[in-house]
């Protein structure tokens, strides 16, 4: 019998996971306005703002914007830093915010595909 999971033998993930715009937002945009920020701290800073979301779900919304390099995890200092690929993602949302002339993003999917 075959489990299929979300990753291969590397333990990468190769199913393009579907997000929530509102929490990738919040997340990026939390990260760009304190530079970095420990995960205790972010954790807390985005729960407090998503009152709905879970920890658990928090945490992966981390491992998939780390894995799909919108931000960058240091290991030695413990911090979150958004990167180049989530200021795109971030100026892209807001674009297409302003374009559809909505600041609701609750419903929007955002998924993330690797060019190989």
């Amino acid at each position: 019998m075959k489990i299929k999971n979300n990753y291969n033998k590397n333990h990468f993930i190769i199913k393009s996971p579907k997000l929530n715009c509102a929490n990738v937002e919040n997340i990026l945009l939390l990260l760009h306005l304190t530079n970095e920020l420990p995960i205790i701290e972010l954790l807390f800073e985005i729960k407090r703002k998503l009152t709905l979301t879970s920890y658990k779900i928090i945490k992966k919304y981390l491992v998939y914007m780390a894995d799909y390099e919108l931000i960058s995890y240091n290991g030695q200092r413990h911090v979150y830093n958004i990167i180049e690929n989530g200021f795109d993602l971030l100026y892209f949302i807001n674009k297409e915010k302003e374009r559809s002339l909505t600041a609701d993003n609750d419903d929007l999917l955002i998924t993330i595909e690797r060019v190989v």
